[in-house]
Formats: structure tokens, sequence, C-alpha cells
């Protein structure tokens, strides 16, 4: 099943070397055309990731859907109306409502109005705990990339951090074979 993605998370999985998560997780990601720009056009300006995610959309497990006119609208007026909702934010908003799709999004205001629009949202954390329940990843694996995470800084409340990495230290992969 695809997943809708962000800027942010595509960003930080590249920062750190795990963006082929997102590829294993779900198969396909699905960008908005303002999500390419901030990722990756104007990503080459300043940063290798960048170049990680122009892969991904070479190799073809990364797709940039254009939204209609109408789509392209309401988004415009969201990120226009909405308190800290930016351009890339709202795309992703519609194309996740336009293909029915699980979200991904750090943002908090931007996960907010996602919820309000009754969508499914993950962040960039959900998707390295996701790749360890399925085994792609072992315990000290998933510990070293959200630690990294931080490091490279990755804003995240030291009471959140902390139950996260406990969850962690708590969680059976299950083993692939």
């Amino acid at each position: 099943m695809p997943v809708v993605s962000n800027t942010s998370p595509l960003i930080w999985l590249s920062k750190i070397g795990r963006i082929n998560l997102l590829r294993e997780l779900y198969g396909e990601v699905v960008i908005p055309e303002e999500v390419y720009m901030e990722a990756v056009q104007r990503g080459l300006e300043d940063f290798s990731d960048a170049l990680v995610i122009q892969e991904g959309i070479d190799q073809g497990w990364i797709k940039v859907s254009n939204l209609n006119e109408e789509e392209a609208e309401i988004s415009r007026r969201m990120a226009e109306r909405a308190f800290e909702i930016h351009l890339g934010e709202a795309q992703a908003i519609q194309l996740a409502r336009k293909i029915n799709a699980v979200i991904l999004m750090d943002e908090s205001s931007g996960r907010v109005l996602a919820e309000a629009w009754g969508l499914r949202v993950r962040g960039t954390l959900a998707v390295i705990l996701r790749a360890l329940g399925e085994g792609l990843i072992d315990n000290e694996n998933a510990k070293e990339h959200v630690l990294k995470l931080v490091n490279k800084g990755f804003r995240i409340e030291p009471r959140l951090l902390a139950r996260i990495l406990k969850e962690i230290d708590g969680t059976a992969p299950r083993h692939r074979g």
C-alpha cells in the first residue's frame, strides 16, 4: 500500500541513511509537486540528502503526483489560512485524501490538520518503530537511528525520547524469513 510523505520524513530518513525503510515498509511513496520542490529542487542547493531522494524518484519507488486544479486551490487556501501550514504540507494532506493513504508528517500543526481531515498520520519515528516491529532492523539499530536523528537536529521532547527508547528496548522484532 502506498504512503504519502511530506518533506520532513524524507529528509530525516535520508540524513541517517535509512530512506530505504520507506520502500521496504510501503513499497511506494507518493509525494506532491511542492514536496518534490522542497526536498529535491530547493534541497539540491544545500543538502546531499536531496540526491538520495532524487535517486528514489529515478528508481520509481518515490512517485511525484500532481493535484488537479481544484485540489491545488484547496491546498493554496489551506496554506494561506491554516496556522503554520506550508504549501507542501497542504498538498501532502490533499494527496493523502485523494488516494486514501496514510500520510507521513512530523510537524505538529500539519499532523493536527491531517487528523482533522480524518487521515491516519505517522511520523519519522513511527517508521523506525514499524521497521523494528517487522524485523527490518534490530533494537540496537532502532535506538541508533533515533539517537542519530536527535544528533542531527530532529526535535523531540525529552520525555517522548525516553518513552520511545524504552519502547524499543521492550520490542521483540519479528524475524523475516
